[in-house]
């Protein structure tokens, strides 16, 4: 969207082109990374080099954070606040600067090879980030939504909704899946037993 990025068909027509900028991006490499990766990956194909998602693996280590944007990570942890190269925001060589530190900052929490991991994989989210639920816990959404996002909504056929279709799925089969408390038994009945009832008795014999 232009809008955000605010680059012209013009300016488009001027850059790399795409086949050069792929070669480029993975000569050497031994490891990709990308904020989202599971949308930058859909470019830069033609190579066998694992990704690292920084997006993936920040949820993951800071679940806490109400969103898990290039942009807020970088406020919330510190990260290059002073530095000219992350301006203008939406640009690829300053947004790859941030996550270059997004990454640098997660890498003294994991190894490489752990994060390669953690990006393949689903991620439990803490809080929803998006719609009328937004801010809330994910165990305090209505059940009738998350029949919505698994069964009406498109975001299972949608990649980059990986975690959270992942996570609606946990909260719906815990739900669903729980035992239902069972009705109280009736109390037993107690037998009145008469004392003289021997009396009645008598007469048979």
């Amino acid at each position: 969207d232009m809008a955000v990025h605010h680059i012209t068909d013009a300016v488009a027509a001027t850059g790399m082109d795409p086949n050069d900028a792929r070669a480029l991006v993975a000569k050497g490499a031994d490891i990709l990374c990308a904020h989202n990766a599971a949308f930058d990956s859909r470019f830069i194909r033609g190579h066998n080099l694992p990704w690292i998602c920084s997006f993936k693996a920040a949820r993951t280590a800071w679940p806490e954070m109400q969103s898990h944007g290039n942009g807020s990570i970088r406020y919330e942890r510190g990260l290059c606040l002073d530095d000219p190269r992350t301006e203008p925001s939406h640009r690829a060589g300053p947004d790859t600067w941030v996550t270059a530190h997004i990454l640098l900052d997660l890498l003294k929490l994991y190894t490489p090879e752990m994060l390669i991991d953690m990006s393949m994989k689903p991620v439990t989210l803490m809080k929803v980030g998006f719609g009328e639920h937004y801010g809330k816990r994910w165990s305090e959404v209505p059940t009738k939504y998350l029949d919505w996002v698994l069964h009406k909504s498109t975001m299972p056929t949608d990649p980059t909704k990986e975690d959270v279709v992942h996570t609606a799925r946990l909260e719906w089969v815990k739900r669903t899946s729980d035992p239902q408390p069972k009705p109280a038994a009736p109390a037993p009945t107690r037998e009145v037993v008469d004392p003289d009832a021997w009396r009645k008795d008598i007469g048979k014999f």
